[in-house]
């Protein structure tokens, strides 16, 4: 070990430490020129043009923008009062400069200035005390900013709004723009049409889509969103027509047409219009009204015509419904003398049928109500009075219908009872009935939802009725809500008028605003400040119109949103804007698609694009060079989704020049405060190169050390364990691995992973996580490997002890020296190596005579199993070729007997008596049953003795083209009844996914084996699952790699562990218990596939999830 140390003498040393002290002491010094210079940068380069004066408005500084501003070119100003080049200075901005010497802040968005030249420029100005270390004002700060063609830009997008406004105005619908994206609706525009349509304004609409959705009929959501999604999938056009429950109550149908667009962005956009459907709907409900007012004069009128017996056979095949005459005779035979043409209709029998057979009636009628109606005609037989009931009917069809009879009974001398009645198809008034109990309890709902709004809402409302057509307004009702969050008492103010209960001005202020109200006949929408005991809160104020009967104006209703946080923040956000638009960083904001949204004045100069907005097709990616984009997209961007910020150095492209730009880039995400969802890609980054050149002076003064470090024979490196990455080697390293020390200082946090061994990796982290708290001095000792650049591994002996803290103490870089063992370590491999090659001779030699046992008792298993097909066969097939005529005599016997019973209904006595001993109806529907069981059984017997016949070719030597279908169908049969379900355990299912396999050549035999092997396997496995678990295996037949076919055989069960899965086709393995496996049918199964087939077999398996064997063998065999 004293051979690695290095020693130095001290005069050395207190020369490196002297030589340290000045690179720190240049280092700060270039700090503070980097301060001076960064403070000039940003009065020459800010994008806003700013000056700062003394108390006397003399010039201390000024920049480059304010003297352009001015037109005060290169004028030596400093020192000199700012009235000397500015004599026309109105009493205004004295007056203001003033107020600011005093401590205040003065500011405006938006004012003209007219300059030296005559011409008139918009600016944005702001002007700032300074303060001395005293504390007293020592002057005054002021930034401008030119906004003129902000201001044009403004004015021209306001007139273009304008021009859509009264499109959309006078269209007779309400147009919208929506977008989705990622489950995500935005809602772009929305005329104002949409308050006629469902009683919301616009603005409520876009701020909240749900405000919309919720107005949708209960009974048409489902309908309206199928229809949307449609829509979205496949981008189809989209057509709708439903119900609106608007916030009075009021329900109005709706249609909207829309055809939706995908743009590059992924996103779908829905442009179309909505209109309102009411009349029309109520046109078609008044034509329904009127054809079942029809229907009922036509029940009337043929009611009338049935008193003319003349023509009643005519009139009765016109009766909407069926007229009968039911007669019950005292035996209890039931049956029907006449039946109107009406039946057919109604239960799709004939007439002639029911008249026929009187016990048809009963099976049309709904199973559940056959009870209901044989009271009720039992009933009406005892007590002679009018049977009328109504049930359900089931016709031929399957179709359910509602019928409602009515008939007199009449008893005859012989005490026969005779009904004269009706059936009358009542399904529509039955439905009618229904929708409205079903719109009855729509309306108490409706009633109880508004009622519950009413009461529920966390926002005040208030109603107040109009006094002579608007002249003044008395408050007549407060909700909850306006009572409780009032801070002046309101129910002295309830029957008093607006005049009455409230200051002159402000009352004069609502007067005015509920007068627009009443002659814009439409919500309105204003703001207004409140101020009680020094408090002020600002409230968002909307009227509405309700109209009376008479279609006058009666009423205004009235609701109260607090806004007080929302202008404050309109406030912060505009500071923020302004913070943003005056810093010298690079700031910027991106979707989380990559296109750029915004980038201040500078980081457009930082990176050369002259103009504010960006083309479409611009992507962050573009902001790098083509080299370093890949490293974005697939490294940095996945970071910052993941751990919401990153931060590094890198380049940038210059966009004109070309020019590389290192920075300090941080990207981060900007989220939804609510939801906590990834809203943007936001950055803040800083030009660094003037700081990288003073980095590359401190690296020339550390280059002496660097060559003592390359002297030593060992490997010295220093690890950062925050940062995961080399720090600091020597030149050692690269006769070590063969790799430079820049190329694995770009390799960064992946560096472990990269060439340490995988075994190793695990350690070494432990290592290292115990490493955070080590004390100073202490050394971990450790072997392990690494990749060289040949991809040859070495092994490294490495001694590492803290080298740098952090500020919490925490270990941040360790110093470790390592030395190659390679040599070493490969002589304890060899020697390793060859004691398992004497122990793998001694295994293959214990399976060879294992194999010849088992191969000897498959060979007489096999001649066994095909003598016991070929004995079975012969008298199978003779009593399944017997079964087909046998079927027919039957059949032709029975059709005998049967046109016998037509055309002698009335045989002997003695034949009826025979018919009832033999149950002859029983029995001739069950021998046709016994034929077909018996059929089904010999096909059955057939196909067990073609599997065992193919199952049995199990000593064949010699290739052969052979269905693998085949061979798994029949090796599934002979385990048929290992399938089946036992006390134990349910069935288990086979699912079979053949594909279109070619004919393989192969030893069918063996391969046939090890189906079996595999097959009873899986079957040992699902027997374990409790009854309540259904065991499946699946089968999967398909060619690869056009000469290759796969077969896999997976199961559900409880799977088999990693450890388990590598030893699975050793030989002797088994996991069974003594007596239940021998441990070799897996591993002649593998020899069979592997060394017979020159194939493939594996397993993937996962606890818990099953288990799947994968065989896979060429179509044909190499020759020779």
């Amino acid at each position: 070990m004293a051979d690695h140390l290095i020693t130095v003498d001290r005069n050395t040393y207190e020369a490196l430490q002297k030589e340290l002290k000045q690179l720190r002491q240049l280092v700060a010094d270039e700090k503070q020129k980097v301060s001076q210079e960064q403070m000039r940068l940003f009065m020459e380069y800010t994008p806003a043009a700013i000056a700062v004066f003394d108390r006397e408005m003399r010039y201390l500084l000024a920049s480059r923008r304010w003297r352009e501003n001015l037109g005060l070119g290169n004028q030596d100003i400093i020192g000199h009062s700012h009235y000397e080049f500015c004599s026309e200075v109105s009493s205004f901005w004295q007056t203001i400069h003033q107020r600011c010497l005093s401590g205040a802040i003065e500011k405006c968005d938006e004012d003209a200035f007219i300059r030296l030249d005559g011409t008139t420029d918009w600016v944005k100005w702001e002007i700032h005390p300074w303060y001395e270390h005293s504390g007293v004002v020592g002057g005054t700060v002021m930034f401008t900013e030119v906004i003129t063609k902000r201001k044009q830009a403004e004015i021209a997008l306001a007139n273009s709004e304008r021009r859509l406004q009264d499109i959309a105005n006078n269209l007779p619908g309400a147009i919208f723009q929506f977008t989705y994206c990622d489950g995500v609706w935005r809602i772009d525009y929305v005329s104002d049409f949409i308050w006629e349509l469902a009683g919301i304004t616009a603005l409520e609409m876009m701020e909240d889509l749900s405000s919309f959705i919720g107005l949708i009929h209960p009974e048409d959501t489902d309908n309206y969103v199928a229809s949307v999604v449609e829509a979205i999938e496949n981008l189809t056009s989209w057509h709708y027509e439903g119900r609106l429950v608007k916030p009075n109550g009021e329900i109005r149908w709706w249609q909207g047409d829309s055809t939706p667009t995908r743009n590059h962005q992924g996103e779908v956009i829905f442009c179309g219009v909505m209109l309102d459907i009411t009349e029309r709907k109520q046109a078609e409900a008044e034509l329904k009204r009127l054809n079942e007012e029809l229907e009922t004069r036509v029940e009337e009128r043929t009611k009338a015509l049935l008193e003319s017996e003349a023509r009643f056979q005519r009139l009765a095949d016109n009766v909407p419904g069926m007229l009968y005459e039911f007669h019950l005779q005292p035996d209890g035979t039931q049956f029907f003398s006449y039946v109107s043409s009406g039946c057919q209709e109604i239960t799709g029998r004939s007439p002639k049928e029911l008249q026929y057979d009187a016990s048809l009636s009963l099976t049309y009628i709904h199973p559940e109500d056959v009870p209901h109606v044989q009271a009720a005609t039992s009933l009406s037989a005892q007590t002679m009075q009018k049977f009328e009931h109504e049930w359900r009917v089931i016709t031929t069809t399957g179709e359910q219908k509602w019928v409602r009879a009515v008939s007199k009974p009449e008893r005859r001398q012989e005490g026969e009872i005779v009904w004269y009645g009706y059936l009358l198809d009542i399904t529509a008034q039955q439905a009618a009935l229904r929708d409205r109990q079903q719109a009855q309890q729509q309306l108490q709902q409706q009633a109880q939802f508004l009622q519950s709004i009413w009461e529920g809402v966390d926002y005040g409302i208030c109603v107040l009725d109009v006094l002579d057509d608007g002249a003044d307004y008395r408050f007549v009702n407060f909700n909850p809500a306006m009572l409780r969050n009032s801070l002046t008492p309101l129910e002295h103010w309830l029957g008093k008028t607006i005049t009455e209960a409230l200051p002159e001005d402000m009352a004069n202020r609502y007067r005015q605003h509920y007068k627009e109200c009443i002659q814009s006949k439409k919500s309105i929408f204003f703001e207004e400040c409140f101020r009680y005991e020094e408090v002020e809160t600002w409230w968002l104020i909307n009227a509405t119109p309700l109209w009376d009967d008479n279609s006058r104006i009666s009423q205004i209703v009235v609701t109260s949103t607090e806004i007080t946080e929302t202008k404050k923040a309109e406030q912060e956000r505009q500071l923020f804007v302004s913070v943003i638009e005056n810093s010298s960083d690079f700031i910027g904001f991106a979707t989380l698609a990559g296109k750029p949204i915004f980038l201040n004045e500078a980081g457009r100069k930082m990176v050369g694009l002259d103009h504010p907005s960006f083309p479409e097709d611009l992507n962050i990616s573009e902001f790098f060079f083509p080299e370093d984009r890949e490293y974005v997209q697939q490294s940095i961007i996945p970071k910052v989704i993941q751990h919401g910020m990153w931060e590094e150095e890198i380049r940038f492209r210059h966009f004109q020049t070309g020019a590389e730009i290192i920075v300090d880039y941080n990207m981060f995400i900007l989220k939804n405060p609510e939801t906590n969802e990834p809203l943007y890609f936001a950055t803040i980054t800083r030009d660094i190169r003037e700081r990288k050149q003073a980095e590359a002076a401190l690296r020339e003064s550390q280059h002496l050390i660097q060559r003592i470090a390359n002297s030593t024979p060992n490997l010295i490196y220093i690890f950062d364990l925050e940062e995961q990455r080399n720090v600091y080697a020597n030149r050692e390293l690269y006769s070590l691995v063969g790799y430079s020390i820049e190329e694995v200082q770009k390799m960064g946090d992946k560096l472990l992973f990269n060439l340490l061994h995988p075994e190793d990796l695990a350690k070494i982290t432990i290592y290292h996580q115990q490493f955070l708290t080590a004390n100073d001095g202490e050394i971990v000792e450790f072997e392990f490997r690494v990749k060289d650049k040949n991809n040859e591994w070495c092994w490294l002996y490495s001694r590492e002890t803290p080298f740098n803290r952090n500020a919490d103490g925490k270990v941040k870089q360790i110093l470790g020296v390592s030395t190659n063992i390679t040599e070493r370590k490969r002589a304890e491999i060899k020697l390793q190596q060859q004691a398992e090659s004497l122990e793998d001779t001694v295994r293959e030699l214990q399976l060879t005579q294992a194999q010849l046992i088992q191969s000897e008792k498959m060979s007489s298993l096999g001649n066994m199993v095909a003598g016991v097909a070929h004995e079975i066969n012969n008298p199978v097939n003779f009593i399944h070729g017997n079964l087909i005529p046998a079927s027919e005599y039957a059949q032709d016997l029975l059709r005998l007997v049967a046109l016998y019973q037509i055309y002698y209904p009335y045989p002997p006595a003695e034949i009826q008596e025979t018919l009832i001993d033999i149950e002859f109806d029983f029995l001739k529907e069950d021998l046709v049953k016994l034929l077909k069981s018996m059929r089904v059984g010999t096909q059955r017997i057939r196909e067990i003795v073609l599997s065992l016949r193919n199952f049995s070719r199990l000593d064949e030597a010699e290739f052969k083209d052979v269905d693998i279908h085949e061979g798994i169908d029949s090796t599934l049969m002979i385990l048929h009844n290992r399938l089946k379900s036992k006390p134990d355990h349910p069935e288990i299912l086979v699912i079979k996914e053949y594909g279109e396999l070619p004919l393989v050549e192969c030893y069918p035999g063996q391969l046939n084996q090890v189906f079996m092997n595999i097959l009873s396997n899986a079957i040992d496995a699902l027997e374990s699952l409790c009854m309540s678990e259904q065991g499946e295996i699946t089968i999967r037949t398909e060619v690869i790699h056009s000469n290759w076919v796969r077969i896999s055989i997976a199961d559900n069960g409880t799977g088999i562990p990693a450890t388990v899965v590598s030893k699975l086709f050793d030989p002797f393995f088994t996991t069974k218990s003594v007596g239940k496996g021998t441990g070799l049918g897996l591993s002649i199964s593998y020899q069979i596939v592997v060394d017979k087939h020159k194939g493939k077999l594996y397993c993937h398996s996962e606890p818990g999830n099953g288990a799947e064997f994968v065989i896979e063998i060429p179509i044909t065999q190499a020759v020779g």
